[in-house]
């Protein structure tokens, strides 16, 4: 079997960047070179040394930078500029050799760019699809020009050689826009299940957690809200917001607005998953009252810790379908109230933190973290020789 060279390219990486696409590439990529996989990361520059190429610890990947870093985010929307400026980037890969390019979906633009590349290259265009936001999606997001980058949307689904989606829920959305089955494949994230069984809960864990980056989307402001009311009634918890982003100043106003000071922490980063899955293993509660998620990795994993979730029922958020009656509660979207109540019923809760996880494992135990990598192998393995991999 030939040892085939991945270019991966991304703009966004773990750990200067966190959140759930960026572990599933950290969980990914270091396992793929097992599989016969020499791995380059092209992204924008978030390291600071001088050195345009860097390797990780180990040695086994190395990061090269397209362009300079420039924020994700201009006020509380994506930044246009710093999407033109990497896809425009993404060019430099002409002068690149690689068997296979595999890429991540968002945002967009670059995947015009490296259709281009793959076709002179002529080698296959892979492209991971988180989630899938449609037109009403973006016109919730941005008003009666989202129809632009809907169609946008629409049309990069159509580009790659082959689609890996997250979760069942998203590649049936890919379906629905016209991606014919034999070029979809489902690949979700799998869970660190020999780590997470030698998590310590953190005993100043807050009561309540939310974690996600802060976008308007993720609702972060009914997870503050619920906190109120549930201080209202007399319990004295705690809620902890890890996570950064555009919503940060109005969401600490709104804290200080309700008088939730002593009661709300905003923990920013996590530096690293021990330590994040430590405050969610101390937690009473997770609040996850997004409307969006392609597959809810957070969620999962908080459920495989035995800490209940309270997540919303949206055609849009697919980590509802790991919230069983014993471990969680779905709500309405967008009721705080609600939310509210669950989260009150989760605290007066009398069931053993091993029940849940034995609940939750029954109905989701995910493949292990190399069995992820072995699917990519495969994938690529087909599309560059013309058959499937012998493992």
């Amino acid at each position: 079997m030939k040892r085939l060279k991945v270019a991966v390219v991304t703009d966004a990486l773990y750990p200067w960047h966190k959140g759930g696409k960026e572990v599933r590439y950290l969980r990914l990529l270091s396992r793929l070179p097992e599989h016969e996989m020499d791995v380059v990361v092209y992204s924008m520059k978030w390291w600071d040394r001088t050195p345009d190429v860097v390797e990780s610890p180990g040695g086994s990947l190395r990061y090269v930078a397209l362009c300079p870093c420039v924020p994700l985010y201009r006020g509380n929307r994506r930044s246009v500029w710093q999407a033109l400026l990497f896809a425009a980037s993404t060019l430099r890969l002409l002068t690149r050799k690689f068997d296979v390019i595999e890429a991540d979906h968002f945002p967009y633009l670059q995947l015009l760019p490296l259709r281009f590349v793959a076709w002179v290259r002529r080698v296959p265009l892979v492209v991971t699809w988180h989630e899938v936001w449609g037109k009403e999606g973006w016109e919730t997001y941005l008003g009666k020009v989202g129809f632009a980058p809907a169609m946008l949307e629409r049309f990069c689904a159509r580009l790659p050689d082959a689609i890996v989606a997250v979760s069942v829920g998203t590649a049936e959305k890919l379906s629905s826009m016209g991606v014919k089955s034999d070029r979809l494949r489902v690949v979700p994230n799998s869970l660190d299940y020999d780590q997470l069984t030698l998590v310590e809960p953190d005993p100043s864990a807050p009561e309540l957690l939310f974690i996600g980056r802060l976008l308007e989307h993720k609702h972060a402001d009914l997870a503050v809200e619920a906190t109120w009311i549930l201080s209202t009634r007399g319990y004295d918890v705690r809620l902890g917001i890890v996570g950064v982003g555009p919503e940060e100043d109005r969401l600490r106003a709104q804290t200080r607005q309700r008088g939730l000071d002593t009661r709300v922490r905003f923990l920013s980063s996590i530096e690293s998953q021990a330590e994040l899955w430590s405050l969610l293993c101390g937690a009473r509660v997770l609040l996850a009252p997004s409307v969006r998620e392609g597959y809810g990795l957070v969620v999962a994993e908080s459920l495989a810790l035995g800490t209940p979730v309270v997540c919303v029922l949206h055609p849009e958020n697919e980590s509802s379908v790991f919230v069983g009656p014993t471990t969680g509660s779905i709500t309405a979207p967008f009721d705080a109230v609600a939310l509210a109540d669950a989260a009150e019923f989760w605290l007066n809760d009398d069931s053993q933190r091993s029940e849940r996880v034995s609940a939750f494992m029954s109905e989701h135990g995910e493949a292990d973290q190399n069995a992820i990598a072995k699917s990519y192998a495969e994938i690529f393995q087909k599309l560059t020789n013309g058959s499937d991999s012998q493992e």
